[in-house]
Protein backbone atom coordinates (compact mmCIF):
# COMPACT_ATOMS: atom_id res chain seq x y z
CA UNK A 1 0.00 0.00 0.00
CA UNK A 2 1.46 3.34 -1.02
CA UNK A 3 1.96 6.15 1.48
CA UNK A 4 -0.29 9.16 0.92
CA UNK A 5 0.30 12.49 2.61
CA UNK A 6 -1.42 15.84 2.28
CA UNK A 7 0.82 18.85 1.78
CA UNK A 8 -0.65 22.28 2.52
CA UNK A 9 1.27 25.21 1.09
CA UNK A 10 0.95 28.48 3.01
CA UNK A 11 2.83 31.68 3.68
CA UNK A 12 2.03 35.04 5.22
CA UNK A 13 3.08 37.10 2.22
CA UNK A 14 0.29 38.00 -0.20
CA UNK A 15 -0.04 40.99 -2.49
CA UNK A 16 -3.82 41.21 -2.40
CA UNK A 17 -4.71 39.82 1.01
CA UNK A 18 -1.70 39.87 3.38
CA UNK A 19 -1.87 37.60 6.40
CA UNK A 20 -4.92 35.75 5.14
CA UNK A 21 -3.58 32.43 6.44
CA UNK A 22 -4.19 33.58 10.02
CA UNK A 23 -7.27 35.71 9.36
CA UNK A 24 -9.91 34.84 11.99
CA UNK A 25 -12.87 32.73 10.91
CA UNK A 26 -15.35 32.25 13.76
CA UNK A 27 -12.54 33.23 16.15
CA UNK A 28 -9.88 30.84 14.86
CA UNK A 29 -7.19 31.26 12.18
CA UNK A 30 -8.13 30.24 8.64
CA UNK A 31 -5.18 27.85 8.39
CA UNK A 32 -6.11 26.20 11.68
CA UNK A 33 -9.58 25.40 10.34
CA UNK A 34 -8.11 23.90 7.18
CA UNK A 35 -5.50 21.79 8.95
CA UNK A 36 -8.02 20.44 11.47
CA UNK A 37 -10.39 19.51 8.67
CA UNK A 38 -7.63 17.63 6.84
CA UNK A 39 -6.49 15.88 10.02
CA UNK A 40 -9.95 14.30 10.19
CA UNK A 41 -9.26 12.38 6.95
CA UNK A 42 -8.10 9.02 8.29
CA UNK A 43 -7.03 7.80 4.87
CA UNK A 44 -4.09 10.24 4.93
CA UNK A 45 -0.85 9.02 6.45
CA UNK A 46 0.19 12.56 7.39
CA UNK A 47 -0.67 16.22 6.96
CA UNK A 48 2.32 18.51 6.43
CA UNK A 49 2.56 22.29 6.21
CA UNK A 50 4.97 23.48 3.51
CA UNK A 51 5.98 27.10 3.99
CA UNK A 52 9.01 29.26 3.30
CA UNK A 53 11.95 30.22 5.47
CA UNK A 54 10.82 33.86 5.61
CA UNK A 55 10.68 35.00 9.28
CA UNK A 56 7.06 36.13 9.09
CA UNK A 57 5.99 32.54 8.51
CA UNK A 58 7.03 31.58 12.04
CA UNK A 59 3.45 32.13 13.19
CA UNK A 60 2.31 29.45 10.74
CA UNK A 61 4.94 27.03 12.00
CA UNK A 62 3.77 27.61 15.58
CA UNK A 63 0.17 26.99 14.59
CA UNK A 64 1.06 23.71 12.85
CA UNK A 65 3.17 22.58 15.81
CA UNK A 66 0.24 23.24 18.14
CA UNK A 67 -1.93 20.91 16.05
CA UNK A 68 0.73 18.22 15.71
CA UNK A 69 1.09 18.83 11.98
CA UNK A 70 4.47 18.24 10.34
CA UNK A 71 6.30 21.29 8.97
CA UNK A 72 8.85 21.96 6.28
CA UNK A 73 10.19 25.47 5.56
CA UNK A 74 12.04 25.92 2.30
CA UNK A 75 12.88 28.36 -0.46
CA UNK A 76 10.48 31.31 -0.80
CA UNK A 77 10.26 31.09 -4.60
CA UNK A 78 10.74 27.36 -5.23
CA UNK A 79 7.32 26.12 -4.17
CA UNK A 80 7.65 22.91 -6.20
CA UNK A 81 10.95 22.24 -4.45
CA UNK A 82 9.16 22.39 -1.11
CA UNK A 83 6.75 19.69 -2.26
CA UNK A 84 9.60 17.54 -3.51
CA UNK A 85 11.47 17.84 -0.23
CA UNK A 86 8.38 17.08 1.85
CA UNK A 87 7.68 13.96 -0.23
CA UNK A 88 11.27 12.83 0.32
CA UNK A 89 11.37 13.48 4.06
CA UNK A 90 8.01 11.85 4.72
CA UNK A 91 8.78 9.04 2.25
CA UNK A 92 5.51 9.66 0.45
CA UNK A 93 4.51 7.84 -2.70
CA UNK A 94 1.58 10.19 -3.39
CA UNK A 95 0.96 13.80 -2.39
CA UNK A 96 -2.47 15.38 -2.05
CA UNK A 97 -1.93 19.06 -2.80
CA UNK A 98 -4.01 21.64 -0.95
CA UNK A 99 -3.35 25.36 -0.62
CA UNK A 100 -4.20 27.57 2.34
CA UNK A 101 -6.21 29.74 -0.06
CA UNK A 102 -8.91 27.07 0.11
CA UNK A 103 -10.12 26.48 3.69
CA UNK A 104 -13.22 24.66 2.43
CA UNK A 105 -11.33 22.08 0.37
CA UNK A 106 -13.78 19.18 0.15
CA UNK A 107 -12.70 16.23 2.26
CA UNK A 108 -14.75 13.66 0.33
CA UNK A 109 -12.80 14.64 -2.79
CA UNK A 110 -9.52 14.30 -0.91
CA UNK A 111 -10.51 10.70 -0.23
CA UNK A 112 -11.99 9.87 -3.63
CA UNK A 113 -9.25 11.44 -5.74
CA UNK A 114 -6.51 9.81 -3.68
CA UNK A 115 -8.23 6.43 -4.05
CA UNK A 116 -8.71 6.95 -7.80
CA UNK A 117 -5.07 7.99 -8.19
CA UNK A 118 -3.84 4.84 -6.46
CA UNK A 119 -6.27 2.57 -8.25
CA UNK A 120 -5.20 3.88 -11.67
CA UNK A 121 -1.49 4.08 -10.92
CA UNK A 122 -1.59 7.73 -11.95
CA UNK A 123 1.11 10.38 -11.94
CA UNK A 124 -1.41 13.19 -11.64
CA UNK A 125 -5.11 13.16 -10.77
CA UNK A 126 -7.36 16.18 -10.90
CA UNK A 127 -10.87 17.38 -11.70
CA UNK A 128 -11.05 19.22 -15.04
CA UNK A 129 -13.24 22.09 -16.12
CA UNK A 130 -14.57 25.30 -14.61
CA UNK A 131 -15.22 23.61 -11.26
CA UNK A 132 -11.49 23.89 -10.64
CA UNK A 133 -11.92 27.58 -10.01
CA UNK A 134 -14.29 27.12 -7.08
CA UNK A 135 -11.59 26.71 -4.46
CA UNK A 136 -12.71 23.37 -3.00
CA UNK A 137 -10.69 20.85 -5.02
CA UNK A 138 -7.47 19.04 -4.14
CA UNK A 139 -5.21 17.37 -6.67
CA UNK A 140 -2.99 14.31 -6.30
CA UNK A 141 0.56 13.99 -7.59
CA UNK A 142 2.94 11.04 -7.49
CA UNK A 143 6.20 11.72 -5.72
CA UNK A 144 8.13 10.62 -8.79
CA UNK A 145 6.18 13.11 -10.94
CA UNK A 146 7.11 15.91 -8.55
CA UNK A 147 10.76 14.88 -8.78
CA UNK A 148 10.65 14.80 -12.59
CA UNK A 149 8.92 18.18 -12.76
CA UNK A 150 11.56 19.79 -10.57
CA UNK A 151 14.46 18.11 -12.36
CA UNK A 152 13.34 18.79 -15.93
CA UNK A 153 11.33 21.99 -15.54
CA UNK A 154 12.30 25.64 -15.73
CA UNK A 155 12.11 28.28 -13.01
CA UNK A 156 8.50 29.10 -13.92
CA UNK A 157 7.57 25.48 -13.25
CA UNK A 158 8.98 25.78 -9.72
CA UNK A 159 6.66 28.65 -8.81
CA UNK A 160 3.30 28.34 -7.03
CA UNK A 161 2.02 26.74 -10.25
CA UNK A 162 3.28 23.41 -8.93
CA UNK A 163 1.69 21.17 -11.57
CA UNK A 164 2.37 23.40 -14.58
CA UNK A 165 5.19 21.20 -15.92
CA UNK A 166 2.92 18.15 -15.84
CA UNK A 167 0.16 20.06 -17.65
CA UNK A 168 2.54 21.33 -20.32
CA UNK A 169 4.12 17.90 -20.83
CA UNK A 170 1.10 15.65 -20.41
CA UNK A 171 2.46 13.04 -22.83
CA UNK A 172 5.17 12.20 -20.29
CA UNK A 173 2.76 11.39 -17.46
CA UNK A 174 -0.20 9.16 -16.71
CA UNK A 175 -2.96 11.65 -16.01
CA UNK A 176 -6.36 10.70 -14.64
CA UNK A 177 -9.42 12.93 -14.50
CA UNK A 178 -11.82 12.67 -11.59
CA UNK A 179 -15.37 13.96 -11.29
CA UNK A 180 -17.07 16.37 -8.94
CA UNK A 181 -20.44 15.36 -7.42
CA UNK A 182 -23.41 17.51 -8.41
CA UNK A 183 -23.90 18.50 -4.76
CA UNK A 184 -20.55 20.30 -4.97
CA UNK A 185 -20.73 21.61 -8.50
CA UNK A 186 -21.36 25.36 -8.39
CA UNK A 187 -18.88 26.90 -10.86
CA UNK A 188 -20.35 30.36 -10.28
CA UNK A 189 -19.36 30.26 -6.60
CA UNK A 190 -15.92 31.46 -5.54
CA UNK A 191 -14.71 29.78 -2.34
CA UNK A 192 -11.02 30.52 -2.60
CA UNK A 193 -9.47 33.34 -0.54
CA UNK A 194 -7.35 35.57 -2.75
CA UNK A 195 -8.73 39.07 -2.14
CA UNK A 196 -10.48 40.86 0.75
CA UNK A 197 -14.04 40.20 -0.53
CA UNK A 198 -13.21 36.48 -0.63
CA UNK A 199 -12.24 36.66 3.02
CA UNK A 200 -15.44 38.55 3.82
CA UNK A 201 -17.49 35.73 2.30
CA UNK A 202 -15.51 33.07 4.15
CA UNK A 203 -16.05 34.93 7.43
CA UNK A 204 -19.80 34.95 6.78
CA UNK A 205 -19.85 31.22 6.03
CA UNK A 206 -17.90 30.23 9.13
CA UNK A 207 -19.85 32.62 11.38
CA UNK A 208 -23.07 30.92 10.31
CA UNK A 209 -21.96 27.29 10.14
CA UNK A 210 -18.91 26.55 12.27
CA UNK A 211 -19.44 24.72 15.54
CA UNK A 212 -16.44 23.96 17.81
CA UNK A 213 -15.49 20.31 17.73
CA UNK A 214 -17.28 19.69 14.43
CA UNK A 215 -15.91 19.47 10.89
CA UNK A 216 -17.53 22.09 8.67
CA UNK A 217 -18.79 20.24 5.62
CA UNK A 218 -18.24 21.78 2.19
CA UNK A 219 -21.69 20.70 1.04
CA UNK A 220 -23.23 22.58 3.96
CA UNK A 221 -21.38 25.73 2.89
CA UNK A 222 -22.65 25.35 -0.66
CA UNK A 223 -26.21 24.83 0.55
CA UNK A 224 -25.88 28.02 2.57
CA UNK A 225 -24.92 29.92 -0.58
CA UNK A 226 -27.81 28.29 -2.44
CA UNK A 227 -30.18 29.53 0.27
CA UNK A 228 -28.64 32.98 0.67
CA UNK A 229 -27.64 34.25 -2.78
CA UNK A 230 -26.78 37.65 -1.32
CA UNK A 231 -23.68 35.98 0.14
CA UNK A 232 -22.58 34.88 -3.32
CA UNK A 233 -22.68 38.49 -4.44
CA UNK A 234 -20.02 39.48 -1.89
CA UNK A 235 -17.23 38.34 -4.21
CA UNK A 236 -19.02 37.54 -7.47
CA UNK A 237 -17.50 40.63 -9.11
CA UNK A 238 -13.99 39.22 -8.83
CA UNK A 239 -12.40 37.61 -11.81
CA UNK A 240 -10.58 34.34 -11.31
CA UNK A 241 -7.25 35.70 -10.18
CA UNK A 242 -3.63 34.67 -10.31
CA UNK A 243 -3.99 32.40 -7.30
CA UNK A 244 -6.39 30.24 -9.27
CA UNK A 245 -4.16 29.85 -12.32
CA UNK A 246 -2.69 26.84 -10.52
CA UNK A 247 -5.99 25.06 -11.17
CA UNK A 248 -6.52 25.83 -14.85
CA UNK A 249 -7.83 22.89 -16.82
CA UNK A 250 -5.12 20.67 -18.32
CA UNK A 251 -6.44 21.05 -21.86
CA UNK A 252 -6.65 24.83 -21.57
CA UNK A 253 -3.10 24.99 -20.19
CA UNK A 254 -1.80 23.03 -23.14
CA UNK A 255 -3.52 25.39 -25.56
CA UNK A 256 -2.23 28.50 -23.85
CA UNK A 257 1.44 27.56 -23.71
Amino acid sequence: MSKVICVVSARMRSRRCPGKAIAPLAGRPLLEHLLERLLSVKELDAVVLATSEAPENGVLVELADKLGVGVFAGDEEDVLGRYVEVARRWQADEVVRVTADNPLTDLSLVRSLAALHQREGADYTYVPGDALLMGILPEVIAGKALEQSHRDGEDRHRSELVTLYIKENSERFRIVKGEIPQALYRPAYRLTVDEPPDLELMEAIFDRLYRPGEVLDTVAAIRLLDDEPELVRINSHLRHGEANLRSVDLDNTNRQT
